[in-house]
């Protein structure tokens, strides 16, 4: 008897070591270990390059993976690693989290209010989600016509400093105003000197008075590319100056830009979409 004991002990013990499943687990272990230590970003996308033909079905992977995406600026890339982590394992928090950030820096909010709320389900206690989940509850607010007060704007662009950025980029402390004008005219409506009542206070209130920001002008697909170009410049100039004009806004610290419809905040399929579209950003830029 205790021989076939001894012998059933040492075949497991054999099942063990030999088990692939088990070795791969190891070495997924193992790599996930390094990755997590490695502070250089290209050595980090090396090893996760290795990690992801090797473990591609394990959710840190996957996180680790979307996270060094994010900080490579490689979004779209960093969006479907999120997404699977998430699906991956559905219990997993951060990824959902990860989720929500990207879909604010593509400017997806509603996406990104989805995301929130369900990381938070599963941490509710998780308070850097519940700001950040409060920010895209106002900005999503902002893209679609709805009220936001000045206190709003400034704390939208004070607590997105760390993602300052430049003249021109996709990403950064953002608001998006469906600021009204007439049709196809750059005058402003009397509903848009409303709107800018609340911009021009954010931007001459000290906590925002020194900063550099961007209006851009953006329209919908409607009509000549080139006429649109031309119309989303005349906008955006018109919204600067009636907010020097109007406020104590030092000039220089406003930066016009324009995209005409190069860059539509959601697909112009639908007359709602189209109208969303049609906007004014503001964006805070890097000093």
């Amino acid at each position: 008897m205790p021989q076939l004991i001894k012998l059933l002990f040492a075949m497991a013990v054999l099942t063990l070591c030999c088990n692939p499943n088990t070795s791969v687990a190891q070495e997924c272990e193992e790599l996930k270990q390094q990755i997590r230590i490695q502070r250089n970003l290209l050595k980090k996308k090396t090893l996760l390059t290795e990690a992801l033909e090797r473990c591609g079905g394990d959710a840190e992977v996957q996180y680790l993976s979307a996270y060094t995406s994010e900080r490579l600026r490689k979004y779209d890339k960093a969006l479907t690693h999120y997404l699977k982590a998430a699906e991956l394992d559905p219990t997993y928090a951060k990824a959902f989290f990860g989720l929500g950030d990207i879909y604010m820096v593509l400017g997806n909010g509603a996406a990104a209010i989805r995301a929130y709320e369900n990381g938070l389900r599963i941490a509710p206690d998780d308070t850097r989600a519940s700001s950040s989940l409060e920010l895209a509850r106002i900005k999503q607010r902002s893209a679609s016509g709805g009220e936001i007060t000045s206190a709003e704007f400034i704390r939208v662009m004070q607590e997105s400093k760390s993602q300052e950025t430049t003249s021109g980029a996709l990403d950064g402390p953002i608001v998006r105003m469906q600021i009204l004008f007439y049709i196809d005219s750059s005058r402003l409506t009397e509903r848009s000197a409303e709107q800018l009542e609340i911009v021009g206070k954010a931007l001459e209130n000290p906590a925002l008075a020194q900063q550099k920001f961007e209006i851009s002008g953006h329209t919908d697909s409607s009509g000549d590319p080139e006429l649109n170009l031309q119309l989303s410049k005349l906008r955006a100039e018109q919204v600067k100056e009636y907010l020097v004009n109007n406020f104590a806004i030092v000039p220089e610290n406003l930066v016009v830009a324009f995209f005409g419809d190069t860059r539509p905040a959601v697909p112009n399929t639908t007359t709602e979409n189209r109208a969303l579209n049609r906007r004014v950003e503001f964006k805070k830029l890097s000093e």
